[in-house]
Formats: C-alpha cells, sequence, structure tokens
C-alpha cells in the first residue's frame, strides 16, 4: 500500500499559517505529514511589501524542498491560495518529475473555496477589500486576520499547475466572498471534482473535520 502523501497547504491572503491548525492537527493524527506554508506578503504594508510574485516564489521554495527530498505532496489551496499554489508548481508535477527520472512530485490539489485562474490572468483591485494607510483589508473580516499590503497585486499569473494533475474542489456554500456559483466555475475550469459543504469562507476555522475529510479522500483517490 503506498504511503500518504504529504499535505502542503496554501494559505489565502491575510490568514497566515495559524488558521490551519486544527486541520494540521486532524491530519497529523491521521499519519499525514502535514506543512503550511508562508506568503511573505501577509501582515506587511505598503510601500517595499512583498508583491504576488513574491509569495509566489516561496510558495515554490517550500514545494521544491519536499519534492527535491522524493516526497509526493498533496496541495491544499485556499482562496488566493489557487492561484498563487498553482503558479508556483511549474515543472514539479510527479508526472513531469517521472519524466526527468526524479523521485516525489505533486500528485493533485485539492481547492477549497479557491480562485482558479488560466495563465496569463492579470490580477485586478479585489472587490471585497479596502485600503487604508498602506495597508489592504478584508471587508468584514474575521478577528484573526492580518494586513495584506495594498500594493503588488496586479501581476500576472504565468503557470496553470491544476492542468497537470487531478484535483477536487471543495464548494463552501455560506461563502460571502467568493460565491457558490463562482467557486462551481472555478471547479469546471480546473476540471476538477466537486465536494461541498455548508460553510463560509473559512472552512479550516469552522468546519475543520470536513475540510480534512476531503483531503484524506483525496490523498487516497490520487495514490
Amino acid at each position: 500500500m503506498p504511503s500518504n502523501p504529504t499535505v502542503l497547504i496554501i494559505p489565502g491572503f491575510w490568514e497566515g499559517p495559524a488558521v490551519f491548525n486544527s486541520v494540521s492537527t486532524l491530519l497529523t493524527a491521521s499519519n499525514f505529514k502535514t506543512e503550511i506554508a508562508t506568503l511573505p506578503s501577509t501582515g506587511t504594508t505598503s510601500p517595499g511589501n512583498p508583491s504576488l510574485q513574491d509569495d509566489v516564489a516561496a510558495v515554490r521554495t517550500h514545494l521544491e524542498k519536499l519534492v527535491q527530498q522524493g516526497d509526493d505532496v498533496l496541495l491544499v489551496v485556499h482562496s488566493a491560495g489557487g492561484f498563487i499554489g498553482t503558479d508556483a508548481m511549474q515543472g514539479l508535477d510527479k508526472k513531469a518529475r517521472q519524466a526527468e527520472g526524479l523521485g516525489g512530485g505533486v500528485v493533485g490539489i485539492v481547492f477549497v473555496t479557491a480562485a482558479v485562474v488560466e495563465e496569463g490572468y492579470v490580477h485586478q483591485a479585489l472587490p471585497f477589500a479596502v485600503e487604508k494607510d498602506g495597508a489592504l483589508h478584508w471587508k468584514n473580516g474575521w478577528g484573526c486576520l492580518t494586513p495584506q499590503p495594498a500594493h503588488g497585486w496586479r501581476g500576472t499569473t504565468m503557470y496553470a499547475g491544476w492542468r497537470d494533475v487531478e484535483s477536487v474542489y471543495l464548494v463552501c456554500e455560506e461563502d460571502q466572498c467568493i460565491p457558490g456559483s463562482l467557486q462551481e466555475e472555478f471547479a469546471r475550469l480546473a476540471g476538477s471534482r466537486i465536494e461541498k459543504c455548508s460553510a463560509g469562507h473559512m472552512p479550516q476555522l469552522s468546519q475543520p473535520r470536513r475540510v480534512v475529510e476531503v483531503i484524506i479522500h483525496a490523498a487516497a483517490a490520487f495514490a
């Protein structure tokens, strides 16, 4: 029986790694090695802040470390982590690595109410964010969230890694940030199998067991 893949969680804007602690703890209890990436932009303000490209580069560095040590990796991407994480995986999927005679690689993706975009997509201002004093805040945000810098988000997504691997999309039906109908459009774009839950935009806080259930089933399906 193949061993479980390493789970690498990519947070979205504002949230940082800590909001995934419950998910990580539950996965560890189920014998999954779990790591949570850090976006260097989160918690900073403009000017002089890390940009979207810096976040992609940081995730790629983290992912490279795992695959270069031979780990099969299941990416779990939330919100903006959807386009950040998939942009970072060029050449790091398992098939591409095997073609080069190398071990390890990304075996699949779990999208958790995540944004999915095509290569060449130019990012625009976020309709659910407000700018103040060099910082970008999420309207009606949770108290656990930290600022994002106001500038550096009009970059271009250079790679669509969801083309390389299978995926599952967890649609969160009560999300007030990315409506359920839009989530389903993202899932169709990526060719993802759809799962659903009744959570809002932060199911890792409100329904961590459901998130973990979807991750575990995806890991088995992609093995």
